[in-house]
């Protein structure tokens, strides 16, 4: 299984946004939308070997975490953004109700919604995966001898910030898929396409 945690500083965690003008109202879920479809699409199917974690860190009601379980995903997911953020609305609307921070709901099968941090999710993953941080100054990923079960951190176009390296510190190690600063849906299609090479998918 192929994990991906990409952690959106401003991302809405209210779905009052405008699905007409998603970068303006959402604080940038559109880059999520292409970071899914990256994650996700090929070019005639879909990837059924991968996870991904949406956390939405912006305003109102931080934090909120969207889980796409790809071996259970009954939803279509489209290349369009606009479908794609449908998506995340929904979820949203149904995650409106939730108060504890461990209990997670059910949105359709395959897309779940949580109160969970980004602290909760990486403890989460590490008890079955291993945990790269992709980051520009990490090592090359040509170098790294990746096992069955693979969980990769990354930012949106803000990245990152102090504590949250600091707590990848010493758990997570530090990969790079250049030296150059890339789009995030960018470096997943670069991960998977890499991964694929050293196992091709069914």
């Amino acid at each position: 299984m192929r994990t991906f945690i990409i952690k959106a500083n401003r991302a809405r965690t209210k779905p009052d946004f405008k699905l007409s003008d998603l970068p303006g109202t959402s604080g940038r879920i559109d880059v999520l939308c292409r970071f899914l479809n990256s994650a996700f699409l090929l070019s005639h199917g879909f990837r059924k070997n991968v996870r991904v974690w949406l956390l939405l860190y912006g305003p109102p009601n931080p934090p909120k975490a969207i889980r796409f379980e790809g071996p259970e995903l009954k939803v279509r997911l489209n290349p369009d953004e606009r479908s794609t953020a449908k998506l995340i609305m929904k979820a949203l609307k149904v995650g409106e109700s939730l108060r504890e921070p461990g209990k997670e709901l059910e949105v359709y099968p395959g897309l779940y919604v949580s109160n969970r941090t980004f602290e909760d999710v990486v403890r989460l993953t590490l008890k079955n995966s291993a945990l790269y941080y992709l980051h520009e100054e990490g090592k090359p990923i040509e170098r790294v001898p990746f096992r069955k079960n693979v969980a990769f951190v990354l930012g949106d176009h803000e990245g990152l910030g102090r504590e949250d390296e600091a707590f990848l510190e010493g758990i997570a190690g530090k990969v790079s898929v250049g030296k150059r600063s890339y789009l995030a849906s960018h470096v997943v299609a670069y991960v998977n396409i890499f991964l694929d090479s050293l196992t091709p998918p069914p």
